[in-house]
Parts: C-alpha cells; structure tokens; sequence
C-alpha cells in the first residue's frame, strides 16, 4: 500500500513542504465546494460526522501513503478524534452514490477553469474509453473472475475497470466507470463450483446506487459505455469526439456515438484487421483484401508522421466511415483508423486519436501512485 505520490508531478507545489501537506489539500478541496456538492446531490450524512470529512480525510490517508487503519493508530497527527468504523462504514454505505460525485467533481473541475480563464480552446475535448485488468488474489470477492489480462497475456483473478475519461490535451480527468466480469467459454467466470459457491453474497435494495453497480458486472462492455456516454453528456460534460482502441470498434458503438447530441460527437479509434467487413465501393471486403486492392494506386506518404496510408470512404454495417490503412516506416503491418467524420484528413485525424494515450497514462498513474484496485 506505500504509494509514490512525492513524485506526482501535478502535486509537486502542495507535497513539497511535508508539515504543510495537509492544509494544502483541504484548502484544495475547499475549492470544490465539496460539502455543496454533496447536498446538492442529496449524498450528505443526516447525522454522525459528516461526509465532507470522511471523504477529504480518505483522501488524505491515501495521499500521506497510509491505510485507514495506519491513520487510526498514529491518529492522524490529531487531526481527527474517531474511530476507524466510521471510515469502513462510509466505503459501505448503500446509498452513496459515488457515480454521482464523480461526474459533479468533474463539473466543478472546468466551472473553475472557466472563473480563471484557463481553458483550453484550441483543442477540442474529447471522449476517451478503455478498459484495465484490476488483479485480486480472493476467490471469494463477490462478483471476481477471472479476466484476460492483454498485458501479461493471460487470464487473472480479478475485474475488468471500464473507464470513460476526458481530455482537453492538457487535463485527463475520469468520468465515469464500471466494474465488470467476464463468463469464459466454459461460463462459469473460471473458477470452480466451490469457489463460486463460497463468493461473497449480499441482498440489496434496487433503488441504491449498489444494486445498480452489482448488476454491472454481468452486462455487456459496449452497452455499459453507451450508458457512459450518454450519462456524461447529460450531465453537461460535452466533448466533440469519442477515442477508443480497435476492441471497441463495431457498429453499434458508433451509431450511438453519433446519436449523441444529434450528431455532435463523432467516433475515432483503430479497427480490427480481422475478419470485419467493410462496404467499399460497392463491394465488402475486410481489411487484408482493401490493402491487396488498393496498396498500390491510393497509398500516400505523410512525411509529417513518415508512414504510409491509405484513405477510404466506406461503410461499416449502416454506418459511413473513413478507412485510413497506415503502415509505418519499414514494417510491413497495416493498422486500421475508422473515423465517423467523412470530411476530416489522415494528419488531423491522427493527431487527435494521439491523445487516446492519456488514459493509458491516468490508469497507470492511479495504479502506481494511488494503489488503485489494492484496497
């Protein structure tokens, strides 16, 4: 659980004096105007200690590297006259609503950039979606499977984090996010009938936000990340294009991208070089077929990137895209780009799916310095 939140760069002007940290975050979180957020959204507390301290002081622990009970016994360098109950009991609580928080926190966010006049306008924002593997090591976790791992190459005991981020090119801020399970071929989540017998099981009430979460965990990726993106543009969090990795590209995704807002979102991310068959010219054809065709009266060079592409204007199902085929310097694989926006070019598109690596980056962060998916 030790954390390298010192060297969060971000952080550097709050955690540079030790004995000041704390005051500088709570000052801060007084900028967020959290205990206002959180009667606005009907979140608070009706009695004990409020939810404004429980959640600055959780944060706290996790910024000083501590856990709740590492704080309780050093009590906080008595900043806090509690029990460690009151912490556990909040984490557990049925009702709040942490989905809720998180979008008005990030609705706070850019209302204080817009008071300051710092933000950007000349990149547009843009929707990222992507998923990470949160490894665990219990068979008895309610709702834990085991999950393919894309990094290490195989299956894990854990959760699938789907996250829907936004970026502005210089902040990457998460959205919204689910925790999700995976079935296996065999469909039983793969672990045996003992283990799934022993997991974890508690009854909720269907009008908490937990029961919502717990059925979650078995509904379809795409279908959870169209809830996402729709549930964050209604909540005011606007943004003109939706990045995602070629395990999101499929029709339905991007018919509904393209439904939001009545067509102002528009869908950039890799395609699959598999069997996926695109509508071009009349005629379908996958990925290989359209290079065999076509390599070598459209390829162009952008001297820019120093690669190769091709550009197409296709379908994929109902939906028109724009097919760019790229391939770069020597190496003789192709990558697919799909773009829902007919009229933009190689170089501009390219430029923008560039900064779907920020939420690779913020997964990363939150793992390394903020031990997320270790509690």
């Amino acid at each position: 659980m030790n954390t390298k939140i010192v060297d969060f760069s971000e952080m550097e002007k709050i955690l540079s004096v030790k004995s000041d940290i704390n005051d500088g975050i709570i000052t801060l979180f007084g900028r967020f105007g959290l205990g206002n957020l959180l009667r606005h959204l009907s979140l608070e507390k009706i009695s004990g200690i409020t939810s404004v301290t429980l959640i600055v002081s959780l944060c706290l622990f996790r910024i000083n590297g501590t856990s709740i009970f590492g704080a309780y016994r050093q009590h906080f360098n008595g900043l806090l006259d509690t029990g460690k109950n009151c912490f556990y009991r909040m984490m557990l609580r049925p009702g709040m609503d942490w989905r809720r928080l998180l979008l008005g926190m990030v609705t706070r966010f850019y209302a204080i950039l817009r008071k300051e006049n710092a933000e950007r306008v000349d990149i547009p924002r843009c929707y990222i979606l992507d998923d990470t593997t949160l490894e665990k090591t219990g068979c008895h976790i309610e709702k834990i499977s085991r999950v393919f791992d894309h990094v290490k190459g195989r299956c894990v005991l854990g959760f699938k984090l789907l996250l829907l981020a936004l970026s502005d090119g210089t902040s990457t801020l998460p959205v919204v996010f689910s925790l999700h399970r995976e079935k296996g071929k065999d469909k039983n989540f793969g672990l045996t009938s003992l283990e799934r017998k022993k997991q974890f099981c508690f009854g909720r009430q269907d009008h908490n936000p937990d029961y919502v979460r717990a059925k979650e965990c078995d509904k379809s990726k795409i279908d959870t990340a169209i809830e996402m993106l729709r549930r964050a543009w209604k909540h005011g969090i606007r943004a003109q294009y939706l990045l995602a990795d070629s395990w999101f590209a499929c029709e339905k995704l991007i018919e509904a991208v393209r439904a939001i807002g009545k067509g102002a979102v528009h869908y950039i991310g890799l395609g699959k070089m598999g069997r996926t068959r695109y509508e071009v010219r009349g005629r379908l054809h996958n990925a290989n077929e359209l290079i065999a065709l076509y390599e070598r009266e459209e390829t162009r060079q952008c001297r820019k990137y120093k690669c190769l592409y091709i550009s197409l204007r296709a379908r994929l199902g109902g939906q028109p895209v724009r097919i760019f085929l790229i391939k770069y310097g020597k190496n003789r694989n192709w990558n697919i780009m799909l773009c829902s926006d007919m009229g933009m070019g190689f170089v501009r598109a390219f430029e923008l799916y560039q900064m779907r690596w920020n939420i690779e980056v913020l997964n990363k962060e939150c793992k390394g310095y903020l031990a997320l998916g270790q509690y």
